[in-house]
């Protein structure tokens, strides 16, 4: 069976990399804070120093990091995922990077031989935990399909959307409706309630329109329901946006994209950060109220 390497073991990656110890899988895991790699290695993974010892002889090298920033980082260097790669071994990026990022770190596989395919998931914790993600991959098939058994242990389902770097593109464009919609449901409210509108009676009407996205009643019922909760951290959607606006060409081209890109970093310098980003929700319902505090639902 095939080994893999497992680097970045955060809130999504942690589960991913548990699924595919569970597969029966040789597991080597590395991670910045070491501490996070303690209960994969009980259960029979290796934990390596480095990442470049991670991915020494592997045949599969998962990376799952917070941007391209942290991606890069952790793949040059002399102690770099890169210096450990075999030629052959196909480098999965399961990260949420730019398109332009992504044909970057395929050159940089290609440049030792390697294979290279950006494999961004649609999904949070939950269908991490369950193997249940869905794939939006960049990549040759040919690369694809040899890493199937890894991705088939992580994933319900892999789409192809074209040649390395199709896949990151597509994950932006999913998760720029996330956010916009997040962001306008709570600016809705917000004018409602200015407008003098009853709170509630408001909001149970916009939760039955069809113009409000599923998506968006569903993240304000895991709100309602525990708001320490936390799927996505708001952090994450503020950068995914953030870099969905300078791959789209800058704040001109993606005017809405970077409204909700600039309310989502209001919510994290308010201290929302680390908060599910459904908190954006009450955040920007009170944005634009000077000295009200954001509600509590």
């Amino acid at each position: 069976m095939m080994t893999v390497a497992f680097l970045g073991l955060g809130a999504m990656g942690r589960p991913m990399a548990r699924n595919i110890l569970r597969k029966g899988f040789p597991l080597r895991v590395w991670n910045r804070t070491q501490e996070r790699a303690k209960a994969l290695t009980l259960d029979g993974a290796v934990a390596a120093a480095t990442p470049r010892e991670a991915a020494a002889g592997a045949e599969i090298v998962c990376t799952m990091l917070t941007d391209p920033a942290a991606v890069e980082a952790t793949a040059g260097g002399a102690d770099g995922l890169l210096a450990g790669i075999s030629p052959g071994t196909v480098w999965l990026d399961f990260s949420t990077v730019t398109p332009y990022a992504s044909r970057r770190f395929a050159a940089m596989a290609n440049g030792r031989g390697a294979a290279f395919c950006d494999v961004p998931v649609a999904g949070s914790v939950g269908p991490a935990a369950d193997g249940t993600l869905t794939l939006l991959a960049g990549g040759d098939p040919e690369t694809l399909e040899q890493a199937r058994p890894v991705l088939d242990a992580v994933a319900k389902t892999t789409i192809r959307f074209g040649p390395v770097g199709q896949g990151s593109a597509m994950k932006l464009v999913n998760n720029l409706l996330f956010g916009v919609g997040l962001a306008a449901f709570g600016e809705a409210l917000g004018l409602a309630r200015r407008l003098g509108l009853d709170g509630e009676q408001a909001t149970a009407w916009l939760l039955a329109v069809p113009a409000l996205a599923p998506y968006v009643r569903t993240k304000w019922e895991f709100l309602r329901h525990d708001p320490d909760a936390v799927a996505f951290r708001l952090a994450l959607m503020q950068k995914d946006l953030r870099i969905a606006v300078e791959s789209g060409g800058g704040d001109a081209f993606c005017p809405l994209v970077a409204a909700a890109r600039d309310v989502f970093a209001r919510a994290e310098a308010a201290g929302l950060g680390n908060r599910d980003m459904s908190a954006v929700i009450p955040f920007a319902t009170s944005a634009g109220a000077p000295g009200k505090k954001t509600p509590a639902f």
